[in-house]
């Protein structure tokens, strides 16, 4: 009921010929309505009001959602981007590191050749000083040698899995155990299978790679005691296989786990031979293969290299 459509049946009321006291009533009763009328036109106004404003609202924030949603897809495809000219760009340092690396042996090797012709030949014509500059020659290119070899050994591990194939691991052991077999029978060192080893879907040349490193440098840091090596292996989940390669050599301090595992990184002070390069191989050859790899060590107490393959 309006509120003119109230005012004028007031009006009619007056007008009828009743006792005061229902006139009254009746003009109480109006009074109320009245009220109410007044109270729900605000509500009303109110919902209407609080209808604009929440759909105004929604309307901000899906507007504001379109908006970070365009961003998110353009930050994305900047990102898509990025990453496929880091991968690019590596593949091109991994390339230039070939190359350099393959290039560079030659003029080294005349070098070391000429260096050691001159050694031979004119040794008892030359002082003690000059005797010592030459080994410092000969020495150096040795070692640039070894550098540059081992950067070749890195360059061809790669990042793909292109190529996969069944790796009997035992037939990996015996291989590396051939390998191995001067540096092995001159410490007297033992390598010991422990646990059943799978046969797994992996690039043969990278899991040679990764296992003769981790057994070889088990040998090299070894402790006073003669080597001695545990494979072991377990199946964490499908398709998930961890091995730890546990050796009782002089161990590494626990500060060095990701140092450990960068090119050209040596944690003994110069005392035994390598260039460092040889974790970095097994770092690329396992993540290569989806998976990751940690040691266990203390200094003096031997260590446990733990990492995992799939396949």
């Amino acid at each position: 009921m309006k509120e003119d459509a109230i005012e004028v049946l007031a009006s009619q009321i007056e007008q009828l010929e009743l006792n005061p006291e229902t006139k009254e009533e009746l003009a109480s009763h109006l009074k109320k309505i009245k009220k109410q009328q007044q109270g729900l036109a605000f509500r009303v106004q109110r919902i209407s009001k609080d209808k604009t404003i929440v759909a105004n609202v929604l309307n901000a924030t899906i507007d504001e959602l379109g908006a970070q949603k365009k961003l998110v897809e353009e930050q994305s495809e900047q990102l898509k981007l990025r990453l496929k000219e880091l991968k690019h760009s590596y593949n091109e340092v991994e390339q230039f590191s070939y190359i350099a690396s393959h290039d560079l042996k030659s003029p080294l090797r005349t070098i070391s050749n000429f260096a050691q012709i001159l050694q031979r030949k004119y040794q008892h014509q030359l002082d003690g000083e000059a005797k010592e500059y030459l080994d410092f020659v000969v020495n150096g290119a040795k070692q640039m040698n070894a550098i540059i070899c081992d950067l070749l050994e890195y360059s061809k591990v790669g990042h793909s899995v292109k190529g996969l194939e069944a790796v009997n691991l035992y037939n990996i052991i015996e291989l590396i155990q051939f390998n191995l077999g001067t540096v092995i029978k001159e410490h007297q060192a033992k390598i010991k299978i422990v646990d059943q080893l799978p046969v797994i879907a992996a690039k043969k040349s990278s899991i040679i790679q990764l296992f003769q490193n981790l057994i070889e440098n088990a040998i090299k840091f070894r402790s006073e005691e003669h080597p001695i090596i545990n494979i072991h292996c377990q199946k964490i989940k499908e398709e998930l296989w961890e091995f730890k390669i546990v050796d009782n050599g002089i161990g590494i301090e626990p500060c060095y786990q990701n140092k450990a595992f960068l090119p050209f990184q040596r944690l003994n002070e110069g005392n035994r031979p390598g260039t460092g390069i040889g974790l970095a191989i097994c770092k690329k050859a396992v993540k290569m293969h989806g998976g990751n790899i940690k040691f266990e060590s203390e200094k003096g107490a031997g260590t446990s290299f733990v990492f995992t393959l799939a396949g």
